[in-house]
Order: structure tokens, then sequence, then C-alpha cells
């Protein structure tokens, strides 16, 4: 994937707005650059139409975004207010642009703001904090997600949209009819919790598979989980056209982005051990919502691995 050369613009001695174009990557209505506060901006020059209505500046806490006039062209103008978000900002230029790219004239300013739109979001502060126990359930499926990324035949789009489990809909991971829901244990404790009696529960024609993260029990060893997003997002970025927000967008429903990842770097993680296990026949022990009386509700409950070694496997690679 391309790569965005700022320290050119930090070291010219041009008069503000410095910009760059993107050579092949995309044709001359696009510009990225620094403004006279040495802010990271993206430009979108677009032609002027009869039905053209300015659009309204918008400042949020780590973005602004605005219309204006730049070497005689109207102008929209992304900004980033935080120098601590400069990957992610690097990010969604180069997404919203792949996108954009491709647009015809007539269209491009309405779709360059819906686009825009969708990454808002994701550089919103988020007040939410998280226990370990959280942290640790969310890198065990960000373990499951690089795996998938290494040895899925899926495209990297593909496997992003595969990613459900922070949208709290269905299983964690949906590949088509095989499921994937992944659990997170501490060693020496040997029991998955289920949280309710749709994590295990399936429909005719499905596979689902229940994927155990074992980590070690000591908290001062491992790796902070912004290492792991920072590695995978690397991993996204090596593949043109991935559509990367699908991932930042993932992890603000999580509750994490560019902003916060390293406020949780005091907690680390060390894999111990990932088990796989088919949960498809009619003997695994789980309670599913398709096979209880409709006045059970909110069920919870635990599986002790002991009791479900016979459904384990040795290998997932033939089922992603």
């Amino acid at each position: 994937m391309m790569q965005l050369q700022w320290e050119i613009l930090y070291n010219d001695n041009s008069t503000f707005p410095r910009l760059l174009q993107f050579g092949e990557f995309a044709d001359d209505r696009f510009r990225y650059g620094i403004n006279d506060q040495i802010q990271h901006c993206l430009y979108f020059h677009f032609p002027v139409a009869n039905n053209n209505w300015p659009v309204e500046p918008i400042k949020m806490a780590n973005l602004s975004f605005e219309e204006s006039i730049v070497a005689g062209k109207p102008t929209l103008i992304l900004t980033l207010l935080n120098d601590n978000l400069k990957n992610q900002f690097s990010d969604l230029i180069l997404s919203i642009v792949s996108q954009t790219k491709v647009i015809e004239d007539k269209s491009a300013k309405s779709q360059f703001i819906a686009l825009c739109n969708e990454w808002f979001e994701m550089f919103d502060p988020l007040p939410m904090q998280l226990s370990r126990y959280e942290l640790q359930g969310i890198f065990a499926e960000l373990i499951f997600l690089r795996y998938l990324l290494d040895q899925s035949d899926l495209t990297f789009n593909g496997v992003l949209e595969s990613w459900k489990g922070p949208f709290g809909k269905g299983h964690d991971f949906e590949l088509g009819e095989r499921l994937f829901e992944i659990k997170s244990i501490t060693e020496g404790i040997p029991l998955v919790k289920i949280s309710s009696e749709f994590q295990l529960d399936y429909l005719n024609g499905q596979k689902l598979y229940l994927v155990v993260c074992q980590f070690f029990s000591k908290p001062n060893e491992g790796i902070a989980i912004s290492f792991l997003i920072n590695e995978i997002a690397e991993i996204l970025r090596s593949q043109a056209g991935t559509r990367i927000h699908l991932f930042w967008t993932a992890l603000n429903k999580a509750g994490l982005s560019g902003n916060n990842i390293h406020e949780f770097d005091k907690h680390l993680f060390q894999l111990q051990n990932k088990l796989y296990y088919s949960c498809n026949s009619i003997d695994f022990p789980s309670l599913r919502r398709s096979l209880l009386p409709d006045a059970v509700r909110n069920i919870k409950y635990e599986i002790a691995l002991s009791g479900i070694e016979q459904f384990k496997l040795t290998d997932l690679t033939p089922f992603i």
C-alpha cells in the first residue's frame, strides 16, 4: 500500500498549505498536506455543480471538516487535530481516497462526505473503561483475526467483514455458514464462560466451532493490546484496497481506538495455547436457544474443558 510522505512536507520551506499529490495512486483532485499549524490534512478538489450546497463546518475532538477555496478551487478539507492519531489518520486518507477516486465527478463530493462520516465515530474519544477480563476477550478475538489474515483464503476485506464480535450480533466470526465463537481463559481455570443461550446456537446447514485462547496468569509478562492492534494494522496496510476502516470501526465498538489503546498498556497478555472444538455433534454439551422452551431465557453457564476433549480438533485450517 502507498506510504504517505509526511517528512517531505515537514522539511519543505514553501508556504502553507504544503501539499503533495498521490501520484499513480489517485488523480489530481486529491492532495494531502499540512496547514500553517502543522496539522495533517486531506484535500479534495471537487467540480462546481448547480446543486452544490456548501458543507457546514464540523469540529470534533480530534477532527475538523470544512469546505473552502484552495488554489482557486472549491475544496473539502479534513484536518487531524490530535497528533497521537497520525497513523490512524493516514489509514483514513488512503481508505477514503481509494474509494472516492473511482466515483464520477457528479457524485464524488457526496461520496467523499459519506465516507468521512463513516470515520468520524472512530475518532471520537471513548469514555468506556475496560477491565482486564474484557481486554483479554478482545485480545483473543484479535489473535483469531490475525490467524485468519495469515491462513484464510479470504481477502483481507472478507476477513474484516467476518468479524462480528464487537457489534454484539451473531457469532464472533462468520465465514458464510461457518461460525466461530472465541473465548478466553486463564491458565489453571479450565472453564469456558458462556454468556447466553445464543452463543453456541446454530441453524441447520451451519457449522459452529469454539476457539479457546488460554493465557498465562502472569499479568506482567507478554505484550499489550496496543502492540497487537498495531501489528494487525500493518498487515492490513500491506494489501492494496483494504478497507481498514472496518478494523477501526470494530475496535471502536469494542471500546478501543487509536486515541486510547495505550491507556491499557499496563495490562500484558501472553498466549499459552489455542484450543479448537467442533460444536456440531448433538452430544456437544451446550444450551442452544433453538432447542430450548421459549420460557427459558437469559442463560449463563460454564463448560469444563475436561468434558469436551472428544470434540477437540488438532487443526482449524480446513474449516476457514
